[in-house]
């Protein structure tokens, strides 16, 4: 008897373990938005030349509660690192990210599963950039 409520309580255990809250249902995910990118191109609307760039990569996650519009993001390259949180508006395809001293506004179009586009106004001047996941 005592062999069989162990049994049931690591089996229970072993249960509750695997059944853990996975945001598999989340707007970042539907969106196409939640991974690991790296730069591959910036163009501005001046020059219309695109730079290629690699090097820069933008970490989109879920945080803990699943079904907001809110989410962590990392920027890391060769010589910055940032972070923080950020807010989707699906509406108008926008990100804003914040970080502890400031936001910023990007508009996102996912153009498949693999590539994105941000484009914003970065000191007047239209840049546009774009993403592939790693």
């Amino acid at each position: 008897m005592r062999y069989m409520v162990f049994l049931l309580s690591v089996t229970a255990l072993f249960v509750n373990c695997s059944t853990r809250t996975q945001c598999v249902n989340s707007v970042i995910i539907y969106e196409g938005l939640e991974g690991n990118w790296e730069i591959y191109q910036r163009t501005d609307t001046v020059t219309m030349l695109p730079t290629f760039l690699q090097g820069e990569d933008l970490i989109i996650r879920n945080d803990s509660i699943c079904d907001d519009f809110q989410g962590l993001w990392e920027y890391r390259s060769s010589n910055s690192e940032n972070g923080g949180e950020f807010t989707l508006d699906t509406t108008i395809k926008e990100i804003i990210f914040f970080t502890p001293t400031y936001s910023f506004r990007w508009d996102y179009i996912v153009v498949d599963y693999d590539n994105l586009v941000f484009e914003y106004n970065n000191a007047g001047l239209d840049i546009r950039e774009l993403w592939r996941r790693k």
